[in-house]
């Protein structure tokens, strides 16, 4: 069953979904690339793919060229250098964008994404704006995991949604599908996570924006072949960036909070003030003067400790 996270009223303004891209970031995927593609042209064979390789040291780029050479629905983005899921992911985005696509679906290389899932995320995007694959809502799954990586992945989701209010089970889930214009409005100029925060950093700019996300159950699938890519440093990047988005946000409803409530007290004093008298109304002036030295005071308090936070992060 999808579960969505998020309504719009833009809704009936969604068109068609047009032409997909799926889009496969690799670093050393060599026993990988071949059979993945070949699940996703068996899948979803109308759909295109771009392989976006960060120059592999074991030939995972030379295999994908091969791969493009046999296969007009199949094409490469060869990247100099690894510079993190994010810049590579953001790299296919352009590229599938500039060409027209009207789709662009994230999907790992290693087999845990499995792209016999990809239509029923695909059709749950007719009625949305980003369709994640959740390993967390009723029906999602995983396999062949040890205790310590759900965990890890439980916590990492719960951490994110209770810091910026997200309403998605699965927030740093990977295999997400995208409306053209959705990646648009979201806007990837600002994007500057490198690491898995990156999908984290897609959910916010979604929700924020007020589009439709939608979550539909997956079984996730421990890599067989290769080696994970995940370490210390990506999950120490995603706690530190998903804090400091977390303060900003808190940050800026303290200072609306307090803006509405400094606003409403010179109203009700003034109400009172009419209603008793000029003598009671003088006191009511100087408590409204003092309820605004006080917000105003607490609003900047909250900015400074904020920006510090964030400097130093």
């Amino acid at each position: 069953m999808n579960q969505p996270a998020s309504n719009t009223t833009s809704t009936s303004d969604r068109g068609e979904l047009g032409s997909v891209l799926v889009i496969i970031p690799t670093y050393n995927e060599a026993e990988n690339i071949r059979p993945i593609v070949q699940r996703l042209r068996t899948s979803v064979p109308e759909a295109d793919i771009l392989i976006a390789d960060d120059n592999s040291p074991d030939g995972t780029g030379r295999i994908a060229d091969e791969l493009a050479a046999s296969d007009d629905h199949v094409h490469v983005l060869h990247r100099e250098a690894k510079q993190g899921l994010g810049a590579t992911y953001v790299a296919g985005f352009d590229w599938g964008l500039s060409r027209g696509y009207g789709v662009l679906v994230e999907h790992d290389a290693d087999g845990s994404h499995q792209p016999e899932q990809l239509p029923s995320m695909l059709a749950a995007l007719r009625d949305a704006d980003m369709v994640k694959g959740s390993r967390w809502v009723k029906g999602g799954s995983v396999v062949n995991w040890p205790w310590h990586r759900k965990l890890l992945s439980q916590g990492g989701s719960l951490w994110s949604r209770t810091l910026l209010g997200l309403p998605i089970k699965d927030v740093t889930g990977g295999f997400t599908a995208f409306r053209a214009d959705t990646l648009r409005g979201i806007g990837l100029d600002g994007i500057e996570s490198a690491g898995y925060a990156f999908q984290v950093d897609l959910a916010r700019r979604a929700i924020e924006h007020g589009y439709t996300v939608v979550e539909v159950p997956i079984e996730f699938i421990e890599r067989e072949r290769g080696d994970s890519k995940m370490s210390g440093n990506i999950v120490g990047e995603a706690m530190l960036l998903t804090t400091r988005w977390g303060l900003g946000k808190r940050t800026h409803q303290v200072k609306d909070w307090l803006g509405f409530a400094k606003d409403n007290a010179a109203k009700v004093a003034g109400e009172v003030g009419e209603k008793v008298g000029p003598e009671v109304h003088k006191y009511a002036t100087q408590a409204t003067k003092l309820a605004g030295e006080v917000t105003d005071k607490t609003k900047d308090v909250a900015g400074d400790v904020s920006e510090k936070v964030v400097a130093e992060a």
